[in-house]
């Protein structure tokens, strides 16, 4: 009886996008042909002489910023958890507002850290030398639970560490771009929000929308695939491609992962609307 319950609820997870569905993408793990680091002083010299003609882009999660925290950090929730939650919370079944409302908060309320700490006074001497710095996210555009605006929220928690985003150009919806779930790619304060496109194609779009011709274009991602896909777009406008594959988020030193941790964390978050650090969960 209880093997059919649970295949059962296996089953209707697919019908509640609303708690599960913002999950970072998997990253298929194949070799790199892109030089991997650790640090952003590892691209120091590379970069030395970036100027006006140099467009730099750095990926937030896993590159720019992290959590130390280990569900919040890692961005998905495990089959495990989600068969013991929906047991125990069967209304995150059938209300897609509250799924939503539930993992806004997580992602709010979650401690934050940079994954490099020198990171902002590395992208601040690339602005002096003349370089132009965005930053750049997968993440999707719009409204999400509690979150009014994602391109808001992730620009000014980016902020909130001293990132240097760059405000010269005007906040822009790349419209000419396939939409998701009915938003569009989106420019916000010197932060791009590709609502699932490849980066490539939307740093392409965002080239075209302000008529830039840069010299080279930089892309800091922890996703091979990005970093191919700014590759690509590169070649096809006759740009040099700089691509480092940065894997500071690997040295991270989480808690051990605990099932039952990670569900009393959720649970005391619907509870109390507030998160318990891995620390004291």
């Amino acid at each position: 009886m209880v093997k059919k319950i649970l295949l059962l609820v296996a089953g209707l997870i697919l019908l509640c996008p609303g708690f599960f569905y913002f999950s970072r993408d998997n990253k298929t793990v194949e070799p790199c042909k892109y030089p991997q680091i650790h640090t952003f002083a590892e691209a120091r010299e590379s970069l030395a002489m970036a100027d006006e003609l140099t467009f730099v882009f750095s990926d937030c999660d896993d590159t720019l910023i992290s959590s130390s925290d280990y569900l919040p950090a890692k961005f998905s929730i495990p089959t495990s958890l989600t068969l013991l939650l929906l047991l125990k919370n069967p209304r995150l079944l059938w209300d897609k507002k509250y799924g939503e409302s539930v993992y806004s908060m997580m992602l709010e309320r979650a401690p934050k850290m940079l994954v490099d700490p020198e990171a902002a006074g590395f992208f601040k001497m690339l602005r002096q030398q003349g370089a132009h710095f965005l930053a750049i996210t997968g993440m999707e555009t719009g409204s999400f639970g509690l979150i009014q605006s994602m391109p808001a929220w992730r620009a000014g928690v980016l902020k909130n560490f001293g990132v240097p985003l760059h405000n010269g150009f005007e906040n822009t919806v790349f419209d000419s771009l396939p939409s998701y779930r009915g938003n569009y790619p989106e420019l916000f304060e010197g932060l791009i929000c590709c609502n699932r496109m490849s980066k490539g194609m939307v740093i392409g779009a965002f080239l075209d929308c302000f008529k830039l011709k840069p010299m080279t274009v930089v892309l800091f991602d922890d996703s091979h695939e990005e970093l191919e896909s700014l590759e690509v777009e590169c070649q096809k406008r006759g740009i040099e491609a700089l691509c480092y594959h940065f894997k500071g988020a690997s040295k991270i030193q989480y808690k051990p992962w605990s099932i039952w941790r990670a569900f009393r964390q959720i649970e005391h978050l619907m509870k109390h609307h507030e998160w318990l650090s891995d620390a004291v969960a």
